[in-house]
């Protein structure tokens, strides 16, 4: 069965619209106004391709009463109002006609089937959202986000600039329920380095005990298939991700710079270790590792221009020694880069380092993810819908993400890698909605309008509250 046809759009403020509406007792809803960053953000989502990506998600239900993109819109504005299970997306999102039309309703569908079908049942319930991603597999949503990034490449070109980018991966837990089995996965994530924080922009969720070099090999090729050629300039990533192989064909296929640590169980960590001990090798300090310990190490790095202990890689590496020295012991990491695009750009010590710290960026927003959006706070569910949340939840941290960078809020906020904005409230006046249209009215306006055209009011009476009945959801 064919996803039905129908046209959606939020809904535009036209106060000269609304008035007239009211004076031919026309009239859509008249609900608790709310002002927040819902409105915008809702409209750069519509702006920006991302409603309409959205709606392409391959749709895996025989029955499609209702169409895709709402489900995958409700799962995206779940972290936003700080749901934590499915259960109370039915009590908040879809009973209330505010969020409805920040979700990209507006009442003339509400009576064509968006959310209330023709045999009078609402499609639109916890249940039928877990109904419809319990068979989504991961390879969808992984594909999904590989359009998406498409997109968001294409409409936010100022966020790659730069060109850095980091690979990391993170960890789901889902209990054991009374029908369904505990489940372990991970999502390998790729982001866009922006300072404070890195913006998720692929991902693929898979068992927790694959590799990460084989998952971080596919995220990035599919990565590669769909940004222009040399958005991606630098790549930093842990030595989970070790394969010299890899590394050559990233340098010299893709023109892709990378930085990774070395395991401690290789050849070349060894071998940079031993140079550092030679009398002409030169240290940097540089500021001591905030890891909680008493003293504090002094931190050091030396840089190695040359690393050839490392055969299955194939292009040039440089590479940097970290010291921290302890008052009863020394320990090391070592850290190799490939060169940069341009061979001339000359390179040191801390150049390399710099790319730890920039790497640990994105454990950052792990952490905020967790802290303030309870991203892996999965509760007992089948393995298809927690990697649905896991997915949409790391999709709507990004979103907003690039609507704060682009507005004004950009200014005022410390930092970007932050928790979901405070909820809106309802303010004095009355949201009325009429067609594709709103306006924020004071209730004794309203009034006045109803008794100014009494008889239209009066003659309409049963349309008019049958209207207002659906609008407002459950009587």
């Amino acid at each position: 069965m064919n996803q039905p046809e129908h046209e959606w759009r939020i809904f535009v403020e036209n106060r000269a619209a609304v008035i007239a509406a009211l004076e031919r007792g026309e009239v859509d809803g008249i609900l608790p106004a709310a002002r927040g960053f819902l409105d915008g953000f809702a409209e750069f989502l519509l702006e920006n391709q991302v409603m309409q990506t959205l709606a392409e998600f391959k749709d895996p239900r025989a029955r499609r009463s209702i169409p895709m993109v709402f489900f995958c819109t409700g799962l995206v504005y779940k972290p936003l109002f700080q749901l934590r299970s499915l259960g109370q997306i039915g009590s908040v999102l879809f009973r209330s006609p505010y969020i409805l039309r920040q979700l990209g309703f507006n009442a003339r569908q509400l009576a064509q089937g968006f959310y209330q079908t023709p045999e009078a049942q609402r499609p639109f319930d916890p249940e039928a959202i877990a109904e419809c991603f319990a068979d989504v597999k991961a390879n969808a949503l992984f594909k999904h986000q590989q359009q998406m990034l498409k997109i968001l490449a294409q409409r936010f070109p100022a966020q790659l600039r730069d060109g850095l980018w980091v690979m990391d991966s993170v960890h789901f837990h889902i209990p054991r329920g009374n029908h369904t089995p505990a489940e372990q996965f991970k999502a390998c994530v790729l982001g866009v380095y922006q300072g404070s924080v890195v913006w998720p922009m692929l991902w693929q969720c898979v068992a927790s005990d694959q590799a990460e070099v084989t998952v971080g090999q596919t995220v990035l090729a599919a990565a590669l298939k769909v940004l222009p050629k040399g958005v991606m300039r630098h790549l930093l990533i842990d030595r989970g991700y070790l394969d010299g192989n890899w590394l050559s064909r990233l340098h010299r296929r893709h023109g892709v710079q990378v930085t990774i640590g070395v395991r401690d169980n290789m050849q070349a960590y060894n071998d940079l270790i031993g140079l550092t001990r030679l009398p002409e090798t030169v240290w940097e300090a540089v500021p001591p590792p905030d890891n909680h310990r008493e003293p504090a190490p002094e931190r050091a790095v030396s840089y190695i221009e040359t690393v050839t202990s490392w055969d299955s890689c194939t292009v040039p590496l440089a590479g940097c020694v970290i010291r921290d020295s302890y008052p009863d012991q020394v320990n090391y990491q070592v850290l190799v880069m490939t060169p940069p695009r341009h061979a001339s750009n000359s390179v040191t010590a801390k150049d390399i380092y710099q790319g730890r710290a920039q790497r640990w960026t994105l454990e950052e927003v792990f952490m905020t993810l967790t802290r303030y959006w309870h991203f892996d706070a999965l509760y007992p569910c089948r393995l298809g819908v927690g990697r649905a949340i896991a997915h949409f939840s790391l999709l709507a941290f990004t979103l907003l993400g690039l609507y704060r960078q682009e507005s004004d809020e950009a200014e005022t906020l410390p930092t970007l890698n932050a928790g979901p904005p405070p909820l809106p409230l309802p303010e004095r006046e009355l949201a009325v909605y009429a067609g594709p249209y709103f306006a924020l009215l004071r209730t004794s306006q309203i009034i006045d309008l109803i008794l100014m055209h009494a008889e239209i009011w009066t003659n309409r009476r049963s349309d008019i509250f049958k209207t207002l009945s659906r609008f407002e959801g459950d009587p």
